[in-house]
């Protein structure tokens, strides 16, 4: 399992870290992770899904996607020459993007509202707009090679632009997202939203999904390409970290606290997954 925590490191004087059409056509496994500053997807093609906030949306041509810091998120493309995925991704501190927007009442409020909100659209089909989203992109992309310093006007640009796509009056971008049945992958990631701090029983599971123990985890792994146990895995770490972050806990209780009751058990998967223990995890942060 990949290290979770992915940190972003901005070099000095760097406000944005711009990676611009990034194209994979021959092999990709996401896996679930997070970042401590904001990261903004827009996809240019490609098929696949995003798994955030225990929901999955589909990958396709003109979705940008908004994930918040330390949001849990994974992103699985099934990549072939046939159908390559390709994408820009740009990372930001958010407490740097709010002051870029300063002066711009409507946009702030929006990027506040993505970056803080618990019940905030982080998904936008932008089918409508994708000529005018790739063509602010290539211009920024222009702009920054032709540069020889970081220019903020043209990230504010950029970052105005894109939220003015996203549309400041739209209601919905406010709200928990799209009235639709859910997947069989998204009930079961409800289920251990409520549920991963205690013994994750299968049958308990099963009952709740009305799933056969067997299928719960084809069905999970099919639909959102990773695995349950990595997924449970991932809830529980990411928990962990927060509480080593905010609370005195000693290290046995918050293993407790998260699903492990096993101290030795949980010092050793939380290593595995973040290179390094709980407690000089607590002391970094």
């Amino acid at each position: 399992m990949k290290q979770l925590f992915e940190p972003v490191v901005f070099e000095e004087h760097k406000t944005l870290i711009w990676d611009y059409k990034i194209y994979t056509d021959d092999y990709y496994k996401g896996y679930y992770h997070w970042h401590q500053c904001c990261e903004v997807m827009f996809v240019y093609g490609g098929q696949g899904n995003v798994v955030v906030n225990q929901q999955m949306y589909d990958i396709r041509r003109g979705m940008l996607f908004f994930f918040q810091p330390y949001q849990l998120h994974r992103i699985y493309s099934e990549v072939s020459p046939e159908c390559p995925f390709e994408r820009t991704i740009f990372y930001i501190d958010p407490h740097v993007a709010e002051h870029l927007l300063e002066g711009f009442a409507k946009r702030k409020a929006l990027f506040t509202a993505l970056w803080q909100g618990k019940n905030t659209h982080c998904a936008f089909d932008l089918k409508d707009h994708v000529e005018s989203v790739e063509w602010i992109l290539e211009q920024y992309n222009h702009n920054k090679k032709v540069s020889l310093t970081e220019d903020t006007e043209d990230i504010s640009l950029l970052i105005l632009q894109l939220l003015s796509n996203i549309g400041t009056e739209d209601q919905h971008v406010f709200q928990s997202g799209e009235r639709r049945t859910l997947r069989y992958s998204e009930k079961i990631m409800s289920f251990i939203e409520e549920h991963y701090h205690e013994e994750v029983n299968l049958d308990q599971l099963a009952e709740e999904i009305h799933l056969s123990k067997s299928y719960i985890s084809r069905i999970f792994h099919q639909e959102t390409g990773g695995r349950l146990v990595d997924y449970l895995t991932a809830r529980r770490i990411k928990q962990a970290c927060r509480l080593l972050g905010t609370t005195d806990l000693p290290v046995e209780q918050i293993g407790i606290t998260v699903g492990f009751p096993n101290a030795s058990y949980f010092n050793q998967l939380f290593k595995r997954v973040l290179g390094t223990t709980p407690l000089k995890y607590r002391k970094s942060n």
